[in-house]
């Protein structure tokens, strides 16, 4: 009977041999990372405690206090500018820069103020406006980016004289001049020519046609007052009559009061 010399794939073997050693570094890989994570976080190591996402975030999100939670990180793992349950107040309202893991310490270079990425501030579905205002309409300049306005409408009828009417409730103001959300006033040109409303587009449209129809007066609403004033327009031939009315056989009409430097 004829022998069979069967010899041994070199190719083969070389490649049974690499996928061991790779399958054995794999594993030895492996074990370092878990031994090195569990030495890290383990009980008796020494950690810091700052906030960190609730659930992964994505780049533009408004942070707000919900969004955080505090938990332990072992210091070495936590940046130098991080978030902590001291000072988190200073950054909520800010917006991330770049999208951010469940989990992750939050530096503070991640964040920036709102004025820095202008369009994240308005809200889906709505549009910023600007419109002109002078020392009348901005309140002597005490309209702050954050406040609340209702803003009236007057137009001259032919035969009724002036109609003042209520256009729009509860104007959120985005910003005065330049000036947006928390940046600071600037010192040397603290002044300011138009506001910067947030609208619904069919507001924006609505004020646009009122700038031409008449003149704008700007109300200023004290801060936590949401609640609609329920004006439904005044005539100037009304408010004579009415102030004919209260001032009775007198017939001394309506008072004005003018003010005038002491």
């Amino acid at each position: 009977m004829k022998k069979i010399n069967i010899k041994p794939n070199r190719n083969l073997i070389f490649i049974i041999v690499a996928l061991a050693l790779g399958g054995l570094a794999a594993l030895l890989a492996v074990n370092y990372v878990q031994k090195t994570v569990a030495e890290r976080t383990k009980d008796d190591g020494e950690t810091v405690i700052v906030a960190v996402p609730k659930q992964s975030l994505e780049q533009g999100t408004q942070i707000t206090s919900d969004d955080l939670a505090a938990r332990p990180v072992p210091v070495d793992l936590v940046p130098a500018d991080a978030i902590t349950p001291d000072n988190y107040d200073q950054y909520v309202g800010r917006v991330l820069r770049a999208p951010l893991p469940q989990g992750a310490p939050v530096p503070g270079a991640a964040l920036v103020p709102l004025y820095e990425q202008f369009s994240s501030v308005i809200k889906a579905g709505n549009v910023a406006y600007t419109m002109s205002v002078d020392e009348t309409n901005s309140i002597s300049g005490m309209v702050s980016p954050g406040d609340h306005v209702d803003i009236l409408l007057t137009v001259d009828e032919d035969h009724g004289g002036a109609r003042v009417l209520p256009l729009l409730e509860n104007i959120n103001v985005l910003a005065t001049g330049n000036r947006v959300g928390e940046q600071p006033v600037d010192p040397e040109n603290p002044g300011y020519s138009n506001i910067t409303l947030e609208l619904a587009p069919r507001e924006a449209e609505r004020l646009t046609v009122a700038g031409k129809a008449g003149v704008l007066r700007v109300m200023l609403r004290q801060s936590q007052d949401s609640d609609s004033f329920g004006l439904g327009g005044l005539t100037q031939k009304q408010l004579l009559q009415k102030g004919s009315q209260s001032s009775g056989s007198q017939g001394s009409g309506v008072h004005f009061i003018i003010g005038g430097k002491g």
